[in-house]
């Protein structure tokens, strides 16, 4: 049954993370892992093994970045929610705050619009996330805004 369940997990849809987010990631699993639910983080570090690993200045905005704000659906056609995808210590910045180091938190990382992935929820049944919709994401809209001209004073 195990092995069914990881086959399935296995085929999973192409995703990318920027250097910065991966930066930050591993230093949160680092620092934080063993606190956390042993599912999520061994799937959040599988992900981020899989990933394809970009610049900030090259990640298309249709992709889910750290703190992006996104419509999911979950268990193909469950009730659409919009969340914000954020680190534990941001969570109280976010009405709608999804920490990354929670099944579907580190599903959601990398995926891009119209993206499903297959995860292992809390009690270890598959289930299925799909972005329906990127709304927001800041951290590419900040590197945008890092690139414009200075004007001399």
């Amino acid at each position: 049954m195990q092995s069914i369940m990881f086959a399935q997990v296995d085929a999973q849809p192409d995703i990318r993370v920027t250097k910065w987010d991966l930066g930050r990631l591993q230093h949160l699993l680092s620092s934080h892992a063993t606190t956390w639910s042993w599912r999520a983080v061994e799937f959040l570090v599988r992900e981020l093994m899989r990933a394809h690993i970009v610049d900030e200045e090259s990640i298309p905005g249709n992709i889910v970045t750290m703190r992006s704000r996104v419509m999911i659906s979950e268990n193909d056609g469950g009730l659409d929610q919009v969340v914000t995808l954020a680190y534990p210590s941001d969570r109280d910045f976010y009405n709608d705050a999804l920490s990354v180091l929670t099944p579907v938190g580190a599903a959601l990382i990398g995926l891009s619009e119209g993206q499903s992935i297959t995860y292992p929820g809390p009690d270890g049944r598959l289930k299925t996330l799909t972005v329906l919709k990127i709304l927001s994401q800041p951290e590419r809209k900040v590197e945008a805004d890092q690139e414009l001209p200075q004007h001399a004073s």
